[in-house]
């Protein structure tokens, strides 16, 4: 139940995200290639977004694609982390370190961990292998 609740609010988290970081945005676009900073980040959030709701479309129809793609969402933390602090210190030509200030890199790590635990319980569940891996014939309503 735990894991649904957590896969269900996981896109309202990147939507917080989102709405937190507006003022920054607002200051970002007023310097030069700032509109690509903003607009590439919202990209990446967006798009990770939509990734987690196919993935808990995926948990709710019981597919059996459900463990891999919540796999392949927990290795998307880090790959989307480090696209964003590239792509912001590429475009706007500040050093990473300058970008990671501050301890921006807190919040991805304990992301990253605590999902880390939540796919290993996803592959080491039997629960979650009976609702995941059985035959469809033998899923139950």
């Amino acid at each position: 139940m735990l894991l649904a609740i957590g896969q269900a609010l996981a896109p309202l988290r990147i939507l917080s995200i989102i709405a937190g970081s507006i003022e920054g945005y607002q200051q970002i676009l007023t310097v030069q290639n700032g509109a690509l900073v903003v607009y590439g980040e919202l990209v990446l959030l967006i798009g990770f977004m939509l990734f987690q709701v196919i993935v808990f479309i995926a948990m709710v129809r019981r597919s059996h694609r459900f463990k891999r793609l919540f796999f392949y969402q927990w290795l998307a933390i880090p790959v989307v982390f480090i696209l964003d602090t590239a792509l912001i210190a590429m475009v706007l030509d500040v050093p990473a370190s300058q970008v990671l200030a501050g301890g921006a890199a807190v919040a991805p790590i304990v992301s990253f961990v605590l999902a880390g635990v939540w796919v290993a319980y996803v592959y080491k569940s039997v629960r979650v292998k009976n609702t995941f891996d059985a035959p469809a014939g033998l899923k139950s309503a």
